[in-house]
């Protein structure tokens, strides 16, 4: 791998960058209430609790699960109270579920990615501990290793996950078989450890064994569109699975967001053939502001800077975090209300954040805030009910956007 990648594994803005930003443009912010039925902000773990919050996750009973990235632990806010991973869980209180402790018996090495699958397990991406964990539901609150060695490299495919090396595993998440996906950040790749011998992506896969499933270990941006099989990536820093089991992958390295699919379709405003991978959000090459909102997700003006995290919500709504724009960006897949508007589909729109203000010649002028002001978004999260959570690396913070019932 001879190319130059750009590393985002821990919050880069702090609050000095978006004081930065407020001090060049001027900023308004929304005056007065909100009006009735419009989505709404709320903090959901304050300052002073988290340090530089990296991925987050929701399981199905509504538990939010927080990679902790400074305090080397993944931290645990419980819906509901009672008994679960060994621990006593209070609602609306965080708990740490496992770690504390960056080095030593125990430890987890600055989380940087988590997600949790339908039996409740709970595994954690640890990029510079060059390892995922898993905290077992039925279990105590013990990670034990499921991929990686601890040491940073690339040893081949179709190893067991422990023998496998890994080289800044960012991001993880589990499709609907229990398949666990791995952003392999520094060798370019996106890896699976299958829970069966079946295949993922049109590749045989082994069970309880790890397997390439996305790029070819050379960083570069052939990804930007053809045969998945010969696809590179460059820098891949999250990755999800839509409703219909593809695969989206957060591709840092030239700033988009790809989608790699088995079934020919039309996904976000973008045709993918069978077998092929696609830019579905991003990829113009610019690193410059974006210009405006509700235009084509892959059209000249759907610049990304810093995508961080991926999350589908209601109806396939594709959201990342672009941490670098202090925003969180979403594209719906089809047509309809969300979040109070009503949006295109395959059009990319702020969700909520900085949004430039630009002139007619396409200059910007200025700025305002959608919903809520953000410094450094990373993870996000979206309910069953459409309510987004991001955390906020630079502010130390986990917010969530509730829907609201209105629409304009």
């Amino acid at each position: 791998m001879m190319c130059a990648v750009r590393r985002h594994l821990l919050p880069l803005v702090g609050l000095g960058g978006l004081a930065a930003l407020a001090a060049s443009v001027p900023v308004a912010a929304p005056a007065g209430a909100a009006p009735a039925g419009a989505p709404a902000v709320a903090t959901v773990v304050g300052r002073g609790v988290l340090d530089g919050p990296g991925g987050i996750a929701l399981d199905s009973a509504g538990d939010l699960f927080v990679a902790d990235t400074g305090h080397c632990r993944v931290a645990v806010v419980p819906a509901h109270g009672g008994t679960a991973y060994g621990l006593r869980l209070h609602a609306g209180r965080v708990t740490t579920l496992v770690g504390g402790s960056c080095t030593g018996p125990g430890s987890i090495g600055h989380p940087s990615g988590v997600a949790v699958d339908a039996q409740g397990d709970v595994y954690v991406a640890e990029a510079t501990a060059q390892r995922v964990q898993v905290v077992r539901a039925g279990g105590t609150h013990q990670a034990v290793t499921v991929a990686g060695t601890g040491r940073a490299g690339f040893n081949g495919d179709g190893l067991v996950g422990t023998a496998t090396e890994l080289d800044e595993p960012t991001a993880v998440a589990v499709d609907g078989a229990g398949d666990l996906l791995i952003a392999d950040t520094a060798n370019c790749r996106v890896r699976v450890l299958a829970t069966r011998a079946t295949t993922v992506l049109g590749r045989p896969v082994a069970a309880g064994r790890v397997s390439t499933v996305l790029g070819t270990g050379t960083c570069g941006t052939t990804g930007q569109g053809g045969p998945a099989a010969s696809a590179e990536l460059w820098d891949p820093v999250a990755v999800a699975v839509d409703g219909t089991g593809d695969v989206l992958v957060a591709d840092s390295g030239d700033q988009s967001v790809l989608l790699a699919t088995t079934e020919s379709r039309t996904a976000y405003g973008t045709p993918v053939a069978a077998g092929d991978i696609a830019v579905i959000v991003g990829g113009t090459g610019s690193y410059g502001p974006y210009l405006a909102d509700g235009l084509s997700a892959t059209g000249p003006t759907a610049e990304l800077n810093d995508p961080r995290g991926l999350a589908v919500g209601v109806a396939n709504a594709l959201f990342v975090s672009d941490g670098d724009m202090h925003v969180i960006r979403v594209v719906p897949a089809s047509t309809g209300p969300l979040l109070g508007r009503t949006m295109t589909g395959g059009d990319l729109y702020t969700a909520a954040g900085a949004l430039p203000v630009s002139s007619p010649a396409g200059l910007g002028d200025g700025t305002r805030w959608v919903l809520t002001q953000m410094a450094t978004p990373t993870g996000i999260a979206v309910s069953p009910s459409g309510a987004v959570y991001y955390a906020d690396g630079a502010l130390d913070t986990v917010r969530v956007i509730e829907p609201g019932t209105g629409t304009s």
